[in-house]
């Protein structure tokens, strides 16, 4: 299942800042955001259309820059060891990971799309969280770059959310910013069908 996106600027910010998309996946806090999606500096009257798709999987990463091929999480309640060492659980809309032998993951990425949306690093000693929401994040000018940590301070105040759950279609459009002393704040209209 996926949910198709059609984001549009009827934006007048002539320095057309870019618009990132990211959601909120940490369960100890908000300040480890990615940039999921970022659509940078789409002209006026343009549109970008994307689609995400329901599904998370995971990939594992070494201190050396080396990836685990990428895995499928499935949607129901679950606990299961993995080849790699790891004990997985899934209670409702949390999963957990734990490394439960030695070998050389140290981190773990949670993907959507195939792109990064949160990461974390792994333990013998502790497991490793992560919420799997339907929920999505849209601002402008976050000053950041597709996979990139977003620092919490240029969070803004063009923040929207929106849910995809049972959505096959939304539009995104942002609108204000417009040039001189009457100058309007961004912001994103979203609807969906």
């Amino acid at each position: 299942m996926q949910t198709d996106i059609c984001f549009r600027n009827l934006s007048l910010n002539t320095h057309l800042p870019s618009v990132t998309l990211f959601q909120r996946n940490h369960i100890d806090g908000n300040e480890k955001c990615i940039a999921w999606k970022v659509i940078p500096h789409c002209q006026y009257r343009w549109r970008h259309p994307f689609r995400i798709e329901r599904n998370y999987s995971y990939r594992l990463c070494d201190d050396h820059g080396n990836y685990s091929i990428i895995r499928n999480l499935s949607l129901e309640n679950f606990s299961r060891h993995d080849e790699y060492g790891l004990l997985i659980t899934q209670d409702n809309n949390i999963i957990s990971i734990r490394k439960t032998t030695e070998n050389k993951y140290t981190g773990i990425q949670l993907l959507k799309n195939s792109r990064v949306i949160a990461n974390s690093t792994l333990s013998n000693d502790f497991h490793t969280s992560f919420l799997l929401t339907e929920k999505f994040y849209i601002a402008a000018d976050l000053r950041t770059s597709q996979g990139k940590l977003i620092n919490p301070i240029n969070i803004n105040m063009s923040l929207s959310d929106f849910d995809i759950q049972g959505k096959t279609h939304i539009d995104i459009t942002m609108t204000g910013g417009q040039p001189g002393a009457a100058s309007s704040p961004l912001r994103f209209l979203i609807s969906s069908i």
